[in-house]
């Protein structure tokens, strides 16, 4: 992990902290002495209002000589001298034609089982930041930065089951992240649209003027649940510069990027909402000793750092909830010792890692509702429409390319990577996680569609034009292959490939894509570091490979089998 990186994950960690702390978090009593993590299907977020805030180092590496800077405005003097600068800017519903950076519209399935474009009702009364452009190096570029606002409401032209009218609330999130070298004179400070993120949900629109989420003029705007049934589709108008990969909890996904202009595209996301499971794990320390798995987890955390991290971390240690036996904790005996609860944000750590060491002390729970004046968490049904992008960071010349947006990777999974599948061994492999049953003990069934550029999965495996099949495998953490229903199809018009999985079970599974074509040109370009280019193949040569009961063959001008098969 990168410097700056790291200093923005410790920030993170403590405004995590202290947003507990505002939401009114009860400290925990002597007797409480338990570890705890959870996972939240509404980690995406809401936020309610846009803003700009950062940090100001003073010239130090430590979390607490820093200065946290609240801005007003890109031009607030409060934020002039900053080292890392956050622009959360909520986009605005776009009003005209010629509106840019704006949400073009959003649409519901209605009673007649067709998708209903919504009308604008109103946006949130908050604090609103101007569009800016932002002069970087000698002022030779400008990045022109989109206005931020609130939380839109849309209505429908259909009623409530109840009579009461329908309405929807958008919340479409875009984060820039400016930084300054400020110990070099004269050097330049950069700007880059680092990620976004967005949610759909139901709503209720009241007179009122004390409001638990946000505000319209003189009314109050609250959640409702989901039932289960809703499609959603949103549509964006969006900078070119948003590029990568987006990710998100819905099913049944289709997705489609059209040019507007020179600069901008319009980005349309549908798909059905979809059930996730959250989690929730409370161990009391005196029987931490008792689970192996989980013992050397929180060992390593004191002792090596953040299991998954990239460079070691020791001593970044975990905050308490109270100053029983000392707020935070940076030795493993340290946190033994304090009779209190310790929380571990499974925001700040690898997943994969935190849910496999608290795996058997899973149990499913509905997160309450909070709202501390910045973000609110609503309490829910868990059942979700949201998504969400950032930049990828694996090694993969396909995936990088930053002229496009490659596609879109949505599943039920409470556990999933951010990012692309991984191109590995032939195939494109992706890791899910989550417990085995639901609320009622009936097996959860696992949901995933992959949604990726036709020129891109062809980038994967050197293929022509000519049509693509493809074939989907789970396999679970033991190895073993699952039975899953799949749908392959490739849609012309738009340029992209649409890959599902259905019906999978937890909790550690991976799904393999695996792509063919007649006569592919190259062979495949692994996902591994350093991993040479090879040409154009006039001979192509195809052998079969074994490992126990998986049978593979490869192409090439001279293909070999990947580390644990053997060639047949």
């Amino acid at each position: 992990m990168k410097k700056g990186g790291r200093l923005f994950y410790i920030f993170v960690l403590a405004f995590s902290f202290m947003a507990s702390t505002i939401n009114g978090t009860v400290p925990a009593h002597a007797a409480d002495a338990i570890v705890t993590t959870d996972f939240k299907a509404n980690d995406f977020g809401l936020w309610s209002q846009s803003s700009i805030y950062g940090q100001n180092y003073m010239g130090s590496t430590k979390l607490e000589d820093w200065k946290q800077l609240w801005c007003t405005g890109w031009e607030d003097p409060a934020c002039a001298d900053h080292d890392q600068l956050y622009a959360d800017l909520i986009l605005r519903p776009c009003l005209a034609d010629s509106d840019r950076a704006c949400l073009d519209s959003l649409e519901a399935k209605n009673s007649k089982n067709v998708l209903e474009k919504l009308t604008f009702y109103g946006e949130g009364i908050t604090q609103k930041i101007a569009g800016y452009k932002f002069k970087t190096g000698t002022g030779s570029e400008v990045v022109d930065i989109p206005a931020g606002g609130g939380l839109s409401v849309w209505k429908s032209s259909e009623l409530n089951p109840d009579g009461s009218e329908k309405f929807y609330a958008a919340h479409v999130l875009l984060r820039y992240l400016s930084t300054c070298n400020r110990g070099t004179p004269n050097s330049a400070c950069s700007i880059n649209l680092s990620d976004f993120k967005g949610s759909v949900y139901p709503v209720s629109v009241k007179p009122g003027t004390s409001c638990r989420e946000f505000a319209l003029e003189g009314k109050c705007v609250d959640s409702f649940n989901f039932t289960g049934s809703e499609r959603i589709s949103v549509t964006l108008r969006m900078d070119k510069r948003l590029t990568g990969w987006i990710f998100g909890r819905m099913q049944n996904a289709d997705f489609s990027v059209t040019p507007i202009d020179a600069t901008f595209n319009k980005i349309r996301i549908e798909g059905d909402v979809t059930l996730v499971p959250e989690l929730i794990a409370s161990v009391p320390k005196s029987e931490i000793a008792q689970d192996p798995k989980l013992e050397k987890y929180l060992r390593d955390f004191f002792t090596v750092g953040t299991p998954g991290t990239s460079v070691p971390n020791p001593g970044g240690g975990s905050w308490n909830d109270s100053s029983i036996g000392g707020l935070w904790s940076k030795t493993y005996p340290d946190f033994l010792a304090a009779q209190t609860t310790t929380r571990l944000l499974s925001v700040n750590f690898d997943k994969f890692a935190l849910f496999a060491a608290f795996e058997s002390h899973l149990k499913p729970f509905s997160p309450k509702a909070e709202n501390n004046g910045r973000n609110i968490l609503r309490e829910t049904n868990s059942i979700f429409w949201n998504f969400g992008a950032n930049a990828y960071t694996g090694n993969n010349a396909c995936s990088a390319d930053k002229t496009k947006l490659h596609g879109m990777v949505v599943t039920n999974a409470p556990i999933f990577e951010t990012g692309p599948p991984v191109f590995k061994d032939g195939s494109l492999n992706y890791r899910v996680a989550g417990v085995h049953t639901n609320f009622d003990g009936s097996l959860f069934q696992g949901r995933y569609t992959y949604i990726v550029r036709s020129d891109t999965a062809r980038c994967y495996y050197g293929f022509s034009d000519a049509p693509i099949v493809a074939s989907v495998e789970v396999v679970s953490a033991d190895n073993s292959a699952q039975v899953a229903t799949v749908l392959v199809s490739e849609n012309k018009t738009t340029g992209f490939i649409k890959l599902q999985a259905d019906n999978f079970t937890f909790s550690a599974p991976t799904i393999k894509v695996k792509l063919m074509q007649d006569k592919p040109i190259v062979a495949a370009k692994e996902e591994v570091a350093n991993a040479p280019v090879r040409s154009v193949a006039k001979k192509v040569i195809t052998i079969t490979c074994v490992k126990g009961k998986i049978t593979k063959k490869y192409s090439g001008a001279n293909p070999k089998c990947p580390s644990g098969y053997k060639k047949k």
